[in-house]
């Protein structure tokens, strides 16, 4: 569904529609060069989710839906994951066979190189690792918490009948929606470190080296064997030792500072108060530690077998049979009532507590039996932790569901004789368990950075329940960041003093990765409590979450992947979506790509014509103009100081707009393009003319001549009526076509009917001002022209005076509209229009008469005719123009111009570039050149 660009840039560039004082935070995104993987991914992950927005689905397949593509989320990430472990270890060994082929004086500089490399592969796969494991929690939460999973309850058994253990576990699972998802977070946990942590192998391979048996790994204690084996035969000795014996007390080890053990049997370090070889207590810790990192990875009983059968330690997967939570569906079929995995467990739990000589052995019964203090001793990470006190909560609860299975007075005895871990009294209530528990970890010494990370905070959100606070929070975050240094026009900032703008737990403004992961996260997750029918969050909470979705669109743009911003905006609120998107596409320029947009947000179900008359109108509405307009009269001049001469006339100014700016003012360009956007649909003709003459009041009241000039170049009245009407204007410069319009000569039709004159006045406002910028824009380049002609040293040729004739034929088009009735006919009456025909007429008519002066001493004096016409016009009893002339006192100066037209037609002799008698139409108005020559 959505169009691809052939080509995109890597580098992040353009700019932010902003004031210049908003480029602070702007810079943030796009002074960063983002990995090449986030244009790719940013493709995928749209296409994926442009699956979601194609047709309409019934509320369960939209669910279903979602779910899938959850699950593709978590392949993408897993796919990253193998990709780049692949490349790091293929890395890893290039280097080190170069190290050895290179010579001194270059090895360090490529030492550097590839550490540098090194560093940003780990750290990139630590990134995808982490954000495997944020949709490998989602797709095994998400199905549990937007489901109707509460609706099949087991039917409680006889409790005398024996189960198998796997039964009493799943019949357990079904009763509890809560045991369910802690289940699934432990899995989740349990694959993120499996697919992540070192080779168990790997792990122990130093501990076995010190164990000195070389690659043996079987036959257990080997150097304690073989010492109790040589003291027995040097002093001859016979059968098992009494520790307590005389003979045993010259059993030590090889230090001989520690009592020996004098027996093999698997408790007796703990039974004698004994010690082990030191080699075989390194073995020892060795063992341990895989079975603990067995547990922790949710490996199947049969694999935890197998790898204690090839240690020949048998013995220690029998003690982890009873209830092995692996990741794995895995069944024990061996009948166990309830009270038996009772007892158990609380003989798990003691020996964590009390048993055992290394922290790896007490951490593995610890997981056995739902003990917390034992395991977190041996925790390294977050992950450690959350994954210790949930095995703790889920054992727990199974725990209390096992005791409801039993008898009372079993249950009495084993409560009384045999104490165990109550991990749901420690966390309390379990609404708010997971909640309390996070927060504790955030607090942590051991945990508290990791804790604070986006990641690991993000995942705090998903395990607790509390997605939509988080991303409250995020958007909250991203606005305060967006807006520290100056007023961002994009980005709002939401008042909220419980966000800090340094919280470390929220993604930066340069983290586009994760800025992607958490919009994806929330929209996903959003829709979801839509399709639950879950109340709204209210405005304020809205607007910060979807602040997220808007900083990802100017992320979007930044990285020229403006074909997906429609994309994004769609899962906006109608107006929100609007303004983002508005804001983001001032570098569209290309009809093309914009017709392209346009079809794009047809397909995603957006309003277009309502966006295209949204733009304009609040660009207005957010870029007020100061209500402290300057005096209508002398706020701007065509002149220059000088005296008028006979052959020129009054001087005009040839720069009277000002320098030319290298680019328009960023509010004034998206003003003008808002307009453009007109042109591509039909329709939205008082929209249209309504915002176009709004806009052309801005300019011409704040008297910015370029910014009027632009939009009178590009999009023009005629235009306007050539796109959305059935008339043909032949020449844009002839201005009489619309007077035909006016006049009923010409009758239009749009959309099949004809125009109203409500719409042919409404499209008048703008057509006048039109004819006056145009006017105005014809006299400055005739004034420019005139400076030239006055320059001796230029050599003025036929084509300079060809291209003057034009512009005054063009001026005089242009300024027939403004000498009659200008601005005086409006749908509404405005007091705009009074205060731009004071500020602009005065001077325009008194500039064109200069411009008819030196156009009649240059070209031909029928220019000067004209000017004596022009002076009709005005002393005519219903002419406007003569009161407003009067209003500004300028009436003199306008005679004094009129009078300098009459001494130079009356002593004009020749004509230049022409020659012939005087136009048909001033012949026929009665004035002829004769009338004024002077006979000698």
């Amino acid at each position: 569904m959505l169009a691809r660009r052939p080509q995109r840039t890597q580098r992040m560039t353009g700019v932010e529609f902003e004031r210049p004082e908003e480029a602070d935070w702007k810079s943030q995104i796009s002074n960063v060069t983002p990995p090449s993987s986030f244009v790719e991914e940013a493709d995928r992950f749209s296409k994926a989710l442009d699956a979601l927005s194609v047709a309409p689905k019934a509320p369960a397949d939209q669910r279903t839906d979602i779910f899938a593509l959850v699950d593709l989320y978590y392949q993408y990430a897993l796919d990253e994951v193998g990709i780049l472990r692949k490349s790091s270890n293929k890395s890893s060994g290039a280097g080190l066979r170069r190290l050895d082929e290179v010579s001194n004086t270059s090895q360090d500089s490529m030492d550097l190189d590839d550490a540098r490399s090194t560093a940003n592969s780990v750290d990139e796969l630590e990134r995808w690792e982490q954000e495997a494991q944020v949709w490998d929690m989602l797709r095994r939460l998400l199905p549990l918490r937007y489901s109707s999973r509460n609706t099949l309850r087991p039917v409680r058994r006889d409790i005398s009948k024996f189960q198998s253990g796997g039964e009493l576990w799943d019949e357990f699972l079904q009763s509890d929606p809560i045991a369910q998802e802690r289940k699934a977070i432990l899995e989740s946990l349990q694959t993120s470190a499996d697919e992540s942590r070192t080779d168990i192998d790997e792990l122990v391979r130093d501990y076995q080296k010190r164990a000195e048996r070389g690659d043996i790994i079987t036959h257990g204690w080997l150097h304690t064997r073989s010492a109790i084996k040589v003291q027995k035969n040097v002093n001859g000795w016979s059968g098992p030792l009494d520790p307590n014996s005389a003979d045993a007390g010259q059993l030590v080890d090889v230090n001989g500072s520690n009592p020996l053990v004098t027996q093999l049997d698997p408790d007796v370090v703990t039974r004698q108060g004994r010690k082990l070889e030191p080699q075989d207590e390194y073995f020892e810790r060795a063992i341990w530690i895989g079975c603990y990192e067995l547990l922790r990875r949710g490996r199947s009983l049969n694999e935890i077998r197998d790898w204690c059968i090839e240690r020949t330690e048998v013995w220690r997967a029998l003690s982890m049979s009873a209830l092995p939570l692996s990741r794995t569906e895995e069944s024990n079929q061996s009948s166990t009532d309830p009270l038996s995995l009772l007892l158990w467990r609380r003989t798990c739990f003691a020996l964590a507590r009390q048993g055992g000589t290394d922290d790896f052995e007490r951490a593995v019964y610890g997981i056995l039996s739902g003990d917390i203090s034992s395991v977190d001793k041996v925790c390294r990470s977050w992950d450690d932790f959350v994954f210790a006190h949930y095995n703790s909560l889920l054992r727990g609860q199974f725990d209390a569901y096992l005791l409801k299975r039993s008898s009372p007075d079993a249950t009495a005895a084993v409560h009384q004789m045999f104490p165990s871990f109550n991990a749901l009294q420690f966390h309390g209530d379990a609404s708010s368990a997971s909640e309390r528990l996070m927060s504790t970890l955030e607090s942590n010494p051991k945990t508290s950075a990791e804790a604070k990370t986006p990641w690991k905070a993000l995942q705090a959100a998903i395990i607790s329940n509390t997605l939509p606070q988080y991303m409250h929070d995020l958007g909250v975050a991203l606005g305060k960041r967006a807006n520290l240094k100056a007023p961002s026009q994009l980005i709002p900032e939401i008042d909220d003093a419980a966000v800090s703008v340094d919280d470390p737990r929220f993604f930066q403004l340069t983290d586009h990765q994760g800025l992607r992961l958490a919009t994806h996260v929330h929209l996903l997750v959003s829709k979801l409590d839509q399709l639950e029918g879950e109340s709204s969050p209210g405005p304020k909470s809205r607007r910060a979450q979807d602040t997220i979705v808007t900083t990802y669109v100017s992320i979007l743009r930044l990285t020229d992947m403006i074909d997906l911003m429609p994309l994004y905006c769609s899962k906006l609120q109608e107006e929100q979506a609007f303004f983002t998107l508005s804001r983001n596409i001032t570098q569209v320029e290309d009809p093309n790509e914009r017709e392209v947009l346009l079809k794009l947000m047809e397909k995603l179900g957006m309003n277009t014509a309502k966006f295209i008359a949204y733009q304009p109108k609040s660009l207005l509405e957010q870029y007020p103009v100061q209500d402290q307009p300057v005096p209508a009269f002398g706020a701007f001049t065509v002149f220059l100081n000088g005296p008028a001469t006979l052959k020129y006339g009054r001087p005009l100014r040839p720069d009277f707009f000002g320098e030319v700016p290298e680019t328009l003012d960023p509010v004034d360009e998206s003003l003008i393009q808002s307009l453009e956007w007109f042109l591509l649909v039909d329709g939205l003709w008082d929209e249209f003319f309504q915002a176009g003459t709004a806009i052309y009041k801005r300019f011409l009241k704040g008297f910015n001549l370029h910014a009027a000039r632009a939009l009178s170049e590009r999009v023009r009245c005629a235009d306007i009526f050539k796109r959305k009407t059935d008339i043909v204007v032949p020449d844009e410069t002839d201005m009489s076509w619309f007077d035909d319009i006016v006049s009923g000569a010409t009758t239009c039709y749009i959309q099949g009917q004809e125009i109203t004159p409500e719409q042919v006045t409404a499209a008048k406002n703008f057509f006048e001002m039109e004819c006056l910028v145009r006017a105005l824009d014809t006299m400055e380049t005739i004034a420019s022209s005139e400076a030239m002609a006055q320059d001796p040293t230029e050599e003025l040729g036929r084509d300079f005076w060809s291209h003057v004739g034009n512009e005054v034929k063009c001026i005089k088009s242009c300024m027939r509209p403004l000498l009659t009735d200008w601005l005086l006919e409006s749908v509404e009456e405005d007091v705009d229009f009074t205060y731009l025909r004071d500020a602009y007429l005065p001077e325009t008519i008194i500039g064109y008469v200069s411009v008819l002066h030196f156009a009649g001493t240059s070209l031909s004096r029928d220019n000067l005719l004209e000017c004596m016409e022009l002076a009709a016009i005005i002393a005519r009893k219903d002419a406007d123009v003569a009161a407003v002339l009067m209003k500004a006192g300028r009436m003199k100066e306008i005679v004094e111009g009129f009078a300098n037209c009459s001494k130079a037609l009356a002593i004009s002799s020749n004509e230049k570039n022409r020659q012939g008698g005087s136009s048909k139409k001033l012949r026929e108005l009665g004035w002829t050149r004769e009338l004024w020559s002077v006979k000698r």
